[in-house]
């Protein structure tokens, strides 16, 4: 009795849970200490994705998958490691922030009073006084 490894024919595949969908996503993942790594998602499923990432970097367990020009981040873990390719479990699934707009506070506004500026200093009220002339009524 021959085993499925003696035999000749190649196993069978194991059915996904679901579909995946042929990607070419640029993303970096963002690892616990702040260092972000480039890196390509292959493919993508509902739960999970293949990502291209050289070989020589170390992965943490868990860390943080960011798309560039998609606004979601995922937080996954790892489930294989093959040379330069890895596959991730999606665990969450969240939104980026919106990027936060500083306000600047407003300039300040001085002015000299001692007396009011003409219209001839620089930064000065830009409007002439109306001058009477005499009339011949």
């Amino acid at each position: 009795m021959r085993s499925d490894k003696e035999s000749d024919k190649a196993p069978e595949p194991v059915p996904r849970r679901e579909d995946r969908n042929a990607t070419n996503w640029i993303a970096n993942v963002r690892l616990p200490d702040g260092r972000e790594i480039p890196c390509t998602v292959k493919d993508v499923s509902k739960s999970g994705a293949k990502l291209g990432i050289p070989g020589y970097h170390a992965l943490p367990e868990s860390f943080l998958l960011r798309i560039i020009g998609r606004d979601f981040v995922c937080m996954v873990k790892l489930a294989w490691r093959r040379g330069d390719y890895v596959g991730v479990r999606i665990e969450r699934v969240g939104k980026v922030a919106p990027p936060r707009v500083q306000v600047a506070a407003p300039e300040p506004v001085t002015t000299s009073s001692d007396r009011p500026p003409t219209i001839d200093e620089p930064g000065g009220v830009g409007i002439r006084s109306r001058r009477r002339k005499p009339t011949s009524f």
